[in-house]
């Protein structure tokens, strides 16, 4: 079972333990299938921010080696030809979409689309990530955003044009994408922005009364913290599965008869929520649309 110290070169597709994935210790800039360092320098806007960058082969990249390359966001969007951060959709990232070895097969389903990606790490607060009521196609619960009031949470802001938009939103079965404009987000380096959109699925798992985080995201909240392989456990028990737990991970994943068993007992243990900080979006803006601060 994956709890503590989560490899990072296996993302949920590899194993549900891993979800959501270790997330990395800073900011972040994703390209060419590994992971730049961004110093979050506080009170300097997103794209002044220097970026370490990392010229091995290594999915950790600058995170976990040393680089002596540094540039800054700008001149590094400027030298590979795509679009300004001003012309990109700020997009909330919470739960797999922050793991590493995630990234990699999301955006090997479309070797064709560049994978230059911004992941700024913020707070958000009355808003926490918690499990879903549903099963994931690779057998994991997956996270959701749900209403906690008093609630900080560590998310990231994302900065992706509209072919990564489309690609992530067909990765993203079942969650529409919500907009949050009451300037409860900060990034760490203390910027704001009017708008930033998250998918959203206001359907969380229910236990002993209360929704159920996930004890490997930063955060203060009154909610109970648990890993994703202590939840399959107890599901394991609660269906009396009687094979040994690998057994019920395969099967999990592949045989459609207990997955349909599984999702009728999630069923039975859902919160349907209504988030008001999170509003039916009219379009998508980017970042010229939109005021900063």
């Amino acid at each position: 079972m994956y709890r503590e110290n989560k490899p990072i070169h296996i993302g949920p597709y590899d194993h549900p333990d891993i979800y959501p994935g270790p997330r990395p210790s800073s900011s972040f800039l994703y390209h060419n299938g590994k992971a730049h360092r961004i110093d979050e320098r506080v009170n300097v806007s997103v794209e002044k921010q220097i970026v370490h960058y990392a010229r091995g082969e290594d999915v950790s990249g600058s995170l976990a080696f040393a680089s002596t390359e540094q540039f800054t966001v700008e001149e590094l969007l400027g030298t590979e030809g795509l679009s300004p951060i001003e012309d990109r959709i700020p997009l909330l990232a919470y739960g797999s979409n922050v793991c590493l070895a995630q990234l990699r097969y999301k955006f090997s389903l479309n070797p064709d689309l560049n994978d230059f990606i911004l992941y700024y790490r913020a707070e958000i607060t009355d808003t926490d990530v918690v499990a879903g009521s549903f099963l994931a196609p690779y057998g994991a619960i997956p996270a959701v955003i749900a209403p906690v009031p008093g609630a900080k949470t560590e998310v990231w802001v994302t900065f992706v044009d509209r072919e990564q938009l489309e690609l992530l939103n067909r990765t993203e079965g079942g969650y529409v994408l919500r907009e949050h404009r009451h300037g409860k987000l900060t990034l760490k380096t203390g910027e704001h922005f009017e708008r930033v959109y998250a998918y959203y699925y206001p359907h969380a798992y229910k236990r002993d009364g209360s929704f159920v985080r996930f004890i490997d995201i930063p955060g203060e909240s009154t909610v109970t913290s648990m890993w994703q392989a202590d939840l399959l456990n107890e599901l394991k028990s609660m269906l009396g599965y009687g094979g040994h737990r690998e057994e019920f991970i395969h099967e999990l994943r592949w045989n459609d008869n207990l997955r349909s068993k599984i999702s009728t007992m999630l069923s039975g243990m859902d919160e349907t929520f209504d988030h008001p900080d999170w509003v039916e979006p009219n379009g998508f803006h980017t970042l010229n649309e939109m005021t900063r601060s």
